[in-house]
């Protein structure tokens, strides 16, 4: 009789052997990705949308080693521009800008409809350029406000779509200049202190890396005194808004971009005490995502203050600390104000709202889209050094053009979806 040790010592190494046989065997489910799929830009990672570009890049198509071919139909870049926010308890509200296709690869072959990919590694380039129009800027405000041009590579097969990289997201920079500067004064008066407020800003139009100058005078007319001032900047998102720009649902989120303070002692009982005058300077920050353009959308609004925090103090034993607020509204576009007379390419480019041209896909194998005017390719991305403002905001003018498209081009009409 075999004992019950043996028959345990038996039992483990059939199972063994036949885990190994099987290991041997195993082949990995269909939703284990057997494929690396993603989008290579010529100029890396920097890439940075505006209006009349060119962008130039490639889909790189990887199959690993020990993988299995591939029998592929085509591959596709895709590119979309959508604007989306999204809360909780309700369904997305969206609108897409344009939604354009391009095929960078294909079995031409009309008997032989795919092609066997093996292990290895493959890329196509592709083309395309973004008409004289200013899109709405990009914004990543907070989950689920956002205003997004995504890039997706596609591989199909024969019975559909085999694989889809992963997004892309680049942001795109409308051209809005600031206008000349106009000194901008604002007025109001806290009746519960009885405090007599007015700010004075050299200009109400701002860009970002500029430094934000104000002047703030107070009047104390109460009985007690004022000890503290902050000023601080703040951005502001809104949403989501309906096709009438009405608030509906709305659900609001406010950051602090950059503050700071000021200790005073303004007492309101002798009109020598009771005025106080106090200079504030606030760097606005420098990157583009972080300060986007004020833009007011279909579902989406982004807009600028600043916030003047008053601490007040009564004159008792015991003090009574209040708070009050002064809420400055003002604009931010994307570069400060230049002389159109400095600048040699018109930069009234009209909004999306506007125009109904779209981007558009052409042979990357041409230096420059069909139907375009002859241009000295050394100049047509070339800085312009006079203006040292455009290149701190990492701006390159292109030389004008019009804009034009081939009739064998196809394109996907603006669609609003909400």
């Amino acid at each position: 009789m075999i004992s019950f040790y043996r028959k345990i010592k038996i039992k483990m190494t059939k199972t063994w052997k036949l885990g190994s046989i099987n290991s041997q065997e195993f082949k990995p489910p269909n939703h284990i990705k057997l494929t690396q799929l993603g989008v290579e830009f010529e100029v890396g990672r920097t890439l940075q949308l505006r209006p009349k570009q060119v962008v130039r890049g490639c889909v790189v198509f990887i199959i690993p080693e020990n993988s299995r071919t591939l029998w592929v139909s085509n591959i596709k870049i895709n590119f979309r521009g959508e604007e989306t926010v999204t809360i909780s308890g309700s369904s997305p509200a969206r609108t897409i800008f344009f939604d354009c296709h391009y095929t960078v690869w294909d079995s031409k072959a009309e008997y032989l409809p795919w092609k066997e990919f093996y292990p290895g590694v493959y890329k196509y380039d592709f083309a395309l350029k973004l008409p004289p129009v200013n899109f709405p800027p990009s914004v990543e405000g907070p989950k689920g406000f956002s205003i997004r041009y995504v890039w997706q590579p596609v591989i199909e097969g024969t019975g559909g779509p085999l694989d889809e990289g992963p997004e892309v997201v680049t942001p795109f920079v409308p051209i809005w200049f600031a206008p000349p500067d106009n000194e901008y004064q604002f007025a109001e008066f806290l009746d519960r202190p009885s405090i007599n407020v007015e700010a004075i800003l050299p200009k109400h139009v701002y860009s970002p890396g500029e430094e934000l100058k104000c002047l703030l005078r107070l009047t104390n007319q109460s009985s007690g005194r004022i000890t503290c001032v902050q000023c601080s900047l703040r951005k502001h998102y809104e949403g989501p808004l309906n096709n009438n720009n009405q608030l509906v649902v709305s659900e609001k989120h406010e950051r602090s971009l950059v503050s700071t303070k000021r200790q005073c002692n303004v007492w309101g009982t002798t009109p020598e005490d009771q005025k106080g005058e106090f200079e504030f300077s606030l760097l606005i920050p420098k990157k583009f995502h972080y300060v986007p353009p004020t833009y007011k959308g279909n579902h989406l609004r982004v807009y600028y203050t600043i916030r003047y925090v008053i601490q007040w103090e009564t004159r008792k034993l015991l003090p009574n600390i209040e708070f009050y607020e002064v809420i400055i509204p003002i604009t931010m576009v994307s570069f400060p104000h230049i002389p159109q007379d400095k600048i040699e390419i018109d930069t009234n480019y009209p909004s999306h709202n506007e125009s109904d041209l779209i981007p558009f896909f052409f042979d990357p194998c041409k230096d420059f889209p069909p139907n375009y005017p002859e241009t000295d390719n050394n100049n047509y991305l070339e800085t312009n050094n006079n203006y040292p403002e455009l290149d701190n905001n990492n701006y390159f003018p292109i030389t004008s053009s019009d804009y034009s498209c081939s009739d064998e081009e196809v394109y996907s009409r603006k669609t609003d979806q909400t």
